[in-house]
């Protein structure tokens, strides 16, 4: 439950980065909308109910206060609304444009080490899926907090009247919630992973035959058909699997609303009772109602909303993690300098040994070159040999398992690495070509130039 909520105030925390005040607006708006509003309505229409049937309301004055209370509460309600719906959609779109600086800001910060990561591969494949899941999830807790509002309410009114009204219902609502966790639980992988393998199919065959590079060979062996009917079976599979998880909770769900059902039916009971014994005023029956019908749509709301949340939170965990990840390679804290001379620098691979993280297998073992200052050396050997490796371990995109790689004598391990990297150039076998002006391709080549790019 913690984490739960912890995840749900951090995704409104993001809202609130990207949209500011407009976050807390819309969570009032809500409430208003949805909550304050209908207990106004019901309110004030108690209240005239009650003076009509008592003869109090002699005339248009006596209720006067009651109109002017309602087109208040309406004015107000409106504006607010009006704001929300053409504000809405524009703020959600900041918010897409916030995600993604925060996940652009993060990748700029990592080193090549922590790419190489599969796990971390994994992590990133998942990143889209999980800022559209994070932006339904602030929705969802929004509304979450809205429900409890809202139960509330309603308990606070009812409770006055009938004390176990609030109790009963939501000891009611519980088969709902498991129900419907279950239900989630089955079929959410559906939603995500399931459905993104099936996207990642779909997607890679539509590539296929629309791509400049490969549409020419399915025109020449006629392989469209084939490749489309692979798309229809992983459908068929990927539904086959879903109606299977997902239909018998039909019956589950229809039966927790049946006993929900059965708690309201007896509490309105208990109500009309009241009037039939002369307790209870029509106006007052009427509120009563409808507040205890707020009770158990906003006790089956939260609960089911808290299920959602939860079902979502292992998701959502994936963005922060993605966010909190650190780089593999550090620079050290108390750096060396390179000597300056000689010039071009030696550089010398001590007894180096190196594997790549998570596997047995040695690219290097007990490796040592020399290269001397201004000396031009070519690496030459079969593919997997360990020529990039060896690139990788000057640049330091990863540290050596055994030895050393010593710059002038120091070792890489204790230099600055973004002073280390100003006095490299690097033109890689897979080169970036930016899909940007020449200029700006030049200028990225050095940033330390004045930049006179637009």
């Amino acid at each position: 439950m913690k984490k739960t909520l912890s995840y749900g105030f951090k995704s409104l925390e993001l809202v609130w980065k990207a949209n500011g005040f407009f976050a807390i607006l819309e969570i009032v708006t809500k409430l208003f909308d949805s909550t304050l509003y209908p207990f106004i309505q019901v309110f004030l229409l108690s209240k005239l109910l009650d003076l009509f049937t008592t003869s109090y309301a002699n005339n248009f004055s006596d209720v006067a206060w009651i109109i002017l209370a309602y087109l208040i509460a309406t004015v107000f309600k409106s504006w607010l609304k009006s704001l929300v719906d053409v504000q809405g959609p524009f703020m959600q779109e900041k918010l897409w444009a916030y995600l993604d600086i925060q996940i652009a800001q993060k990748l700029s910060q990592l080193d090549p080490a922590t790419f190489e990561n599969p796990e971390f591969q994994n992590l990133l494949n998942q990143l889209d899926n999980t800022r559209g899941t994070l932006q339904l999830h602030s929705q969802r807790f929004t509304s979450l907090i809205d429900s409890v509002f809202k139960f509330v309410v309603a308990a606070v009114v009812v409770s006055s009247t009938f004390p176990i009204f609030a109790p009963l219902i939501l000891v009611a609502t519980i088969p709902s919630y498991i129900a419907w966790d279950r239900l989630r639980v089955r079929t959410w992988p559906f939603y995500v992973e399931r459905r993104s393998l099936l996207v990642r199919v779909t997607d890679y065959i539509k590539t296929l035959l629309s791509s400049d590079s490969t549409s020419k060979e399915s025109a020449i062996y006629k392989t469209g058909d084939v490749l489309i009917n692979k798309i229809k079976l992983e459908q068929k599979k990927y539904f086959a699997d879903f109606a299977k998880k997902n239909n018998p909770g039909i019956i589950t769900v229809f039966f927790s609303r049946i006993i929900q059902l059965s708690a309201f039916v007896y509490t309105q009971f208990l109500n009309l009772s009241r009037v039939f014994q002369g307790a209870l005023g029509i106006g007052q029956f009427a509120l009563v109602f409808q507040q205890s019908l707020n009770l158990v749509f906003s006790a089956e709301q939260i609960l089911n909303e808290y299920s959602s949340i939860g079902t979502r939170t292992k998701y959502i965990e994936r963005f922060f993690e993605f966010l909190s990840t650190g780089k593999i390679i550090e620079s050290p804290q108390n750096p060396k300098t390179i000597p300056t001379k000689p010039w071009p620098t030696v550089i010398e691979f001590k007894n180096v040994s190196f594997k790549y993280p998570k596997t047995e297998r040695y690219v290097l073992r007990n490796f040592n070159l020399t290269i001397k200052s201004g000396e031009k050396v070519a690496l030459v050997g079969e593919n997997g040999a360990g020529k990039t490796t060896l690139i990788k371990l000057l640049l330091r995109f990863h540290d050596v398992t055994e030895g050393e790689v010593l710059i002038n004598g120091i070792n890489v391990k204790d230099v600055s690495l973004e002073e280390w990297h100003k006095n490299i150039g690097a033109l890689f076998q897979d080169f970036i070509k930016y899909q940007f002006t020449f200029k700006e391709n030049v200028y990225f080549g050095d940033l330390s130039k004045p930049k006179k790019v637009r």
